[in-house]
């Protein structure tokens, strides 16, 4: 920075879009190279010959006379991947208490025009350390030396692990993040070397190569070649190449290892040589210290083992956590119930004359769209209610829900709901406890209740252990009764019947609004033939 301070102070800060990747002034050999970065947007025309000259002689000013300069101008273009790797420099280099506790996949790279935003992911004991040192500023200024770009952001974030039971209050505006630790059960059994001190890591976050990384993994595909002495007249066996994969269910990662021979022990007397690694076989757990390198005869990237150790991986505890992650960073849109119109409330209320049964209870109406008709298998896609509450309509709900699967098209068909239309929809697990408890102390109403509403709701308190203590009402079956000379008693024919307008017919809230204001003329009809 200060090279390009003396450079901006001498050319009236001509040249400020320029940046320093790097500068390298050797004593040894009395050379000074300097690899200079421009903006992608600056053109030939706007960085000359001249211009070039005229950071030469600059340059040429800062060394003694017999020193050897060599520039070259290169056109710096944003690049994440790039930007990361920067990261991981700064790290190693100037932070090596942290090297050991920080990868890749502990970093968020963001870039908005010409603004590069880093967010680093990190416990909050590593982030007080980060924050006494000054790590926050020096990598930003350390970021806006290496890239033409107008401003450097660096963000402290604290990983947070799921906890699912806390989905529902902490759903709105949070995000996850996955640090990408996996879970060891017990105690390290080690073959190769001691003291693995870093927890391992999912496999799936490293695609480049890196030293120092610790996996683990399930092994397979383990195969052995014997390296012989050439220079002995037995072809005595020297060392075992070790093959072989891990795989941790995020991804697999080719292993190797060079086990050096020994005699074996008395009780070992019936082999010719044993290694460290003889008790390694297909299907054991294993977590792995090395360094992850591009090999000469494979021409693919292998972890060279540095230490080695027998382990049980929690791959349950993993599944779980990556799906409760994946679940809750879905932008979910959670719906709350809205007051019901004025002057719906009032048309409603000139229809329902005096019926004592109406205006003495609180209802909630309500009706279900679904993924099909089975009532073990099929899932809720949208609720609709309204509450009646002494004879109006003060609240109605609705909402879609996300049920994690296709919607079949036939089911489409009839209400309208696509997947693309509730991919931001709640799911019912977050859904289904909030109904459940707006509707406790309401009659519950629904049309063909009895055959498929009523189940839906059975067959999702129990699986969360809700009660389900409302008292029930099917509308169909009071229109039966009610309206015996009918020959259909489907919500369209009743609709028709008493002259009410279902503005959306299979969509959930518009039926539970029709379904209501059916019940009101079906119970007012019933009760005036009482008096």
């Amino acid at each position: 920075m200060q090279f390009l301070d003396k450079l901006n102070e001498a050319t009236n800060n001509k040249y400020s879009y320029l940046r320093i990747s790097n500068l390298n002034l050797d004593i040894g050999t009395n050379s000074l190279s300097v690899v200079c970065l421009l903006p992608p947007e600056i053109t030939e025309d706007k960085f000359t010959d001249d211009d070039k000259r005229i950071i030469e002689e600059f340059c040429r000013e800062q060394v003694p006379e017999q020193f050897d300069i060599k520039i070259v101008f290169i056109k710096n273009r944003l690049n994440k991947e790039a930007i990361l790797k920067q990261v991981l420099t700064f790290m190693s280099s100037r932070h090596k208490t942290l090297a050991g506790q920080y990868d890749a996949g502990m970093t968020e790279v963001e870039i908005e025009d010409k603004k590069i935003t880093v967010n680093l992911f990190m416990t909050s004991a590593v982030i007080d350390y980060c924050e006494r040192s000054g790590l926050k500023d020096n990598l930003a200024k350390f970021l806006y030396s290496q890239n033409c770009t107008d401003k450097v952001v660096v963000k402290l974030n604290v990983s947070r692990e799921v906890d699912s039971e806390k989905l529902l209050a902490d759903r709105d505006h949070v995000r996850y993040v996955d640090m990408g630790e996996i879970d060891i059960i017990g105690e390290y059994h080690y073959y190769v070397g001691k003291d693995i001190t870093k927890r391992p890591r999912y496999i799936e976050k490293y695609k480049k190569e890196m030293d120092g990384i610790c996996v683990c993994g399930t092994v397979k595909e383990l195969k052995t070649i014997n390296i012989t002495d050439k220079n002995s007249p037995d072809n005595k066996v020297k060392k075992v190449l070790y093959k072989f994969v891990i795989d941790d269910t995020t991804g697999s990662m080719d292993c190797i290892y060079f086990a050096r021979t020994r005699k074996p022990k008395k009780y070992e007397d019936n082999k010719a040589f044993v290694t460290c690694l003889d008790g390694l076989s297909d299907g054991d757990d294993v977590v792995i210290f090395g360094n992850y390198r591009m090999s000469d005869y494979s021409g693919k990237n292998e972890l060279l083992v540095v230490k080695l150790a027998k382990c049980r991986i929690n791959y349950e505890g993993l599944d779980e956590r990556r799906e409760n992650i994946k679940k809750a960073n879905k932008i979910k849109v959670f719906q709350k119930p809205q007051t019901y119109k004025e002057e719906i409330k009032d048309n409603l209320f000139d229809i329902l004359g005096h019926c004592d049964y109406i205006m003495n209870n609180k209802f909630i109406v309500f009706d279900l769209e679904t993924t099909g008709t089975n009532i073990a298998s099929d899932e809720i896609i949208e609720i609709g209610a309204v509450k009646l509450v002494e004879g109006k309509i003060t609240e109605y709900y609705n909402t879609l829900v996300d049920p994690d699967r296709h919607i079949p098209d036939e089911a489409s068909k009839v209400n309208h709901i696509y997947d693309e239309d509730v991919k931001n929809a709640p799911y019912i697990e977050d859904v289904f406890p909030f109904f459940m408890q707006y509707c406790k102390g309401y009659i519950l109403i629904a049309h063909n209740g009895s055959g498929f509403d009523f189940r839906f709701l059975e067959r999702y308190c129990n699986k969360y252990g809700i009660p389900f203590e409302n008292e029930l009402v099917d509308s169909l079956t009071e229109a039966r009764k009610i309206l015996k000379k009918q020959r259909s008693h489907s919500l369209a024919s009743l609709c028709s019947y008493y002259n009410i307008v279902n503005k959306n017919a299979h969509r959930a809230y518009e039926d539970a609004e029709a379904t209501a204001k059916v019940f009101v003329k079906l119970m007012d009809e019933f009760y005036r033939k009482d008096e």
